[in-house]
């Protein structure tokens, strides 16, 4: 019974070193790495750019805020307290005979409007709904209306481009200043020593578009 237990104890000994062995490599066996998934595919994108909008660029003025082709509500707003509709269409001064200018009327018009020192009143003219005539006459001439509005417009636009003598009985003089945008025609006639005198400023859109009313 001795010999027995002596025999069970020994082969414990001999048996506890192996086991030993194959816990200590299990320990130092690596842990299986995961696969980190693969990234997907890409693909190469096209990127259309569009042109940027493009946009009517505003015309410049002709005469303080009207330009050309406005409409008459457009020329109304542009001269809020001034500008008004007329209950009837008023007539542009009567050309002198000669004159290059022509005859019309229009029913938008600003009826006092100082400048240079005299009083005009300002009619708009249209050709269809667009705005093509800007017609200024002054309500009292006096003797210096008119050489102070050429003096100022000389030195706005340089001198004019021509002078014409306009009239029958009654002498006239036509100054007028062509411009890329636009002429500009300033008419005198009447005698100024005398108190007498006519003096219209017109402001006209390119020859292509002139009313011919």
């Amino acid at each position: 019974m001795t010999i027995s237990r002596t025999r069970r104890l020994w082969a414990l000994v001999v048996a506890m070193p192996a086991f030993a062995l194959a816990a200590a490599c299990k320990s130092k066996e690596q842990p299986v790495a995961q696969q980190t998934p693969a990234p997907p595919p890409t693909f190469a994108t096209t990127t259309t750019t569009l042109p940027p909008p493009t946009t009517m660029a505003t015309p410049p003025p002709i005469w303080r805020a009207a330009h050309w082709g406005m409409t008459r509500k457009e020329v109304l707003a542009a001269f809020p307290g001034e500008a008004a509709k007329l209950a009837t269409a008023a007539s542009f001064t009567r050309p002198q005979p000669g004159s290059s200018l022509r005859p019309g009327s229009s029913d938008v018009g600003i009826p006092a409007y100082e400048a240079e020192g005299s009083r005009f009143r300002v009619l708009f003219g249209f050709e269809g709904d667009a705005l093509n005539r800007i017609h200024l006459v002054a309500t009292r001439a006096g003797a210096a209306t008119c050489g102070d509005l050429e003096k100022s417009l000389t030195a706005q636009h340089a001198m004019p481009a021509q002078r014409e003598k306009t009239g029958g009985s009654l002498r006239g003089d036509e100054i007028t200043w062509t411009l890329p945008d636009q002429t500009i025609t300033l008419a005198c006639a009447g005698v100024a020593s005398l108190g007498f005198q006519t003096v219209t400023l017109d402001y006209l859109a390119p020859a292509a578009s002139v009313a011919k009313n």
